[in-house]
């Protein structure tokens, strides 16, 4: 009498390379590359996987993870592209900078269309034919660099990426132009949602963020900045629908063209416990630039900043005549408010 484990059909193995690869884009890298084993139609099945996703884990990688990644990518079928890397959650694993171009050089090359990573490494310029592919639709960059590297990474102003729509930047300078602004995001045509989070300026006072397309923007900034570096944004966003600010507020916000923005989040904090006094005229500067929304949402930290603005209650906010929903988000855990 038979089992009904010997009459047990291998139908995952029947499926067409397609569907399989589709199922293994759904696992870790490291958990995909270890289905080789399963039998021989699975030995090279692995080499064509379009998506490739890096997780933390107890996987013995034998050296460095970014070695590691690089070694990869050489054992793919080179013909195969790439349309996904994931590499986040890396912060604490450092990569040499002549690795991660690599891993870059390759991932352009091979027809990139979302590429995300959260690594430690000590560069300055990424390679010029990162800023120029064809096919990439999503990045997500966050490079760290150790306490004896000063610096941080340069983000470009003269970019070629026709086919990007979704951008977040971490820990990146902005460089000034020729007019002593940094305009980092003017060339992407098709740009609908930004990220940028603790980002600084190098050798400029102005942020410029002009784009036609741009629905979704939000602005985080948690790191130890001194609000005497305060510079400019402008924003020239005729599409932007919803702004999110997160942070130490240090920017004068100056608008050209918001006619289309509704809803609008701002949760202004300070984690290190300098005089809100100081905050207070960002915030209020903020609010008066702002008109025609319909959803407000500020943190209770926000409100205690305002609390210093003179004859707050006197002053016209524009941006609250059409409002249509305003939410305060309590906060548990709220710095000390100083007095004088």
């Amino acid at each position: 009498m038979k089992t009904g484990i010997q009459n047990e059909e291998d139908r995952l193995s029947d499926l067409p390379d397609s569907v399989i690869l589709h199922i293994l884009s759904f696992l870790k890298t490291e958990e995909a590359l270890q289905t080789y084993v399963l039998s021989k139609r699975w030995k090279n099945i692995p080499r064509h996987l379009p998506t490739l996703i890096f997780k933390p884990s107890h996987f013995n990688y034998g050296h460095s993870f970014g070695k590691f990644v690089s070694q990869i990518l050489s054992l793919r079928d080179h013909s195969t592209p790439l349309d996904t890397l994931d590499w986040m959650e890396f912060d604490q694993d450092f990569v040499e900078p002549d690795i991660l171009k690599s891993i870059l050089e390759y991932a352009v090359s091979h027809n990139i269309q979302l590429l995300r990573f959260s690594i430690t490494c000590e560069i300055k310029q990424f390679p010029s034919c990162f800023f120029s592919s064809k096919t990439l639709t999503s990045l997500d960059l966050n490079v760290h660099t150790s306490i004896a590297f000063s610096g941080r990474a340069s983000f470009p102003n003269s970019l070629n990426l026709p086919a990007l729509t979704t951008l977040a930047l971490r820990s990146f300078y902005f460089c000034a132009g020729d007019d002593g602004c940094a305009e980092p995001f003017s060339a992407f045509n098709k740009l609908d949602t930004l990220l940028i989070e603790d980002c600084q300026l190098l050798d400029a006072q102005i942020l410029c963020i002009s784009s036609t397309t741009l629905i979704n923007l939000t602005v985080n900034y948690e790191i130890g900045y001194n609000y005497l570096d305060s510079y400019k944004c402008k924003l020239s966003t005729p599409s932007l629908c919803n702004l999110n600010y997160t942070g130490v507020l240090i920017h004068n916000l100056c608008r050209s063209d918001l006619c289309s923005l509704k809803d609008v989040c701002i949760d202004v904090f300070n984690p290190y416990c300098s005089p809100y006094k100081e905050y207070y005229p960002f915030v209020l500067n903020l609010l008066l630039e702002l008109a025609n929304i319909k959803s407000l949402t500020v943190s209770s930290t926000t409100l205690q900043v305002l609390f210093f603005v003179p004859d707050l209650f006197k002053v016209k906010l524009a941006s609250l005549y059409n409002l249509e929903s305003l939410q305060v988000k309590v906060k548990l855990l709220e710095p000390p408010v100083y007095y004088e």
